[in-house]
């Protein structure tokens, strides 16, 4: 397994996360597909024009002695 350093904005009140495929493909990040897609939208309601998410990455997070 590729171990990968990034350093992040981290939200603490979210609801869910989500980052660029560009920044997955520039950064050659290993993504994992969902079994079901989570549907988009935008802050008027209307469906994103992106599509849904459909995959997702798995990070370790390190804070100052922390690992999860």
């Amino acid at each position: 397994m590729k171990t990968y350093f990034k350093t992040a904005l981290i939200d603490s009140g979210y609801t869910s996360s989500c980052i660029s495929q560009n920044f997955i493909q520039k950064n050659k990040l290993e993504t994992k597909r969902y079994t079901t897609p989570i549907t988009c939208y935008n802050a008027n309601g209307s469906l994103n024009k992106s599509g849904s998410i459909t995959d997702f990455i798995e990070i370790n997070m390190i804070i100052r002695d922390y690992i999860k």
